[in-house]
C-alpha cells in the first residue's frame, strides 16, 4: 500500500471515529427530546445555553433580515456524539456568548430531514456557520472544539465590521 493510499485510509478512518453516518433506515417515532426545554433551548447539563430559533427556513429569513451570520447545529438523537456536543461543546461560555449576535438553529436528523439533505449533511453531529447573505463560512463534522467554533463565528462577523468602519475607514 502506498503512502498516499495509507493516508487516505487513515483519514477516513478517523472521519468515521469521530462522527455517526446517516443510516438508512426510517426515522424513529419522535419523542420528547431530554435536550430541550420547551423554548428550544438546552436544558441538561449546566450552564447557559445557545438560543435557538425554530426551524431552518425561519433562521435562515431572520439571518438575512437581521444581517447576522447563520449558525446552524445537525444533530441526529441516535448518535452519541451530537448529544455530546450539545451537552458540553455547546455550552462553552465563550460559545454560548458569541452565538447571541447569530441566529442559530437547530436541526434534528429524523425531524428536519430535508432540511439536513439540502444542506449536504451526511454524518453527524455537523455544525454550518453561513454569512447573513447564505454563503458558508464554515462546516464542521464529528466533535467539534469551541474555541475553533467561536473562531469561525468570529471570522462570519468580520464583512460586518469592516462596513461598519467609522467614516468610511478600513477596520483591516
Amino acid at each position: 500500500m502506498t503512502g498516499r493510499v495509507l493516508g487516505a485510509v487513515v483519514a477516513c478512518g478517523l472521519v468515521m471515529t469521530t462522527g455517526c453516518d446517516i443510516r438508512d433506515e426510517m426515522p424513529r417515532p419522535l419523542r420528547p427530546r431530554a435536550l430541550l426545554g420547551a423554548a428550544g433551548q438546552a436544558s441538561a447539563g449546566s450552564g447557559p445555553a445557545i438560543e435557538y430559533v425554530g426551524g431552518y427556513e425561519a433562521g435562515r429569513q431572520r439571518s438575512a433580515a437581521e444581517k447576522r451570520p447563520l449558525l446552524l447545529v445537525c444533530t441526529a438523537g441516535w448518535c452519541r456524539f451530537s448529544t455530546e456536543m450539545t451537552q458540553r461543546t455547546l455550552r462553552e461560555p465563550r460559545l454560548v456568548s458569541v452565538s447571541r449576535r447569530a441566529v442559530c438553529v437547530l436541526l434534528d436528523a429524523d425531524r428536519d430531514a430535508a432540511a439536513c439533505q439540502a444542506l449536504g449533511v451526511r454524518a453527524f453531529p455537523t455544525l454550518l456557520v453561513l454569512d447573513a447573505d447564505g454563503a458558508e463560512c464554515c462546516r464542521t463534522t464529528g466533535r467539534a472544539v469551541a474555541a475553533d467554533l467561536v473562531a469561525a463565528l468570529e471570522q462570519a462577523f468580520e464583512p460586518r465590521r469592516i462596513a461598519a468602519a467609522p467614516d468610511g475607514e478600513s477596520l483591516e
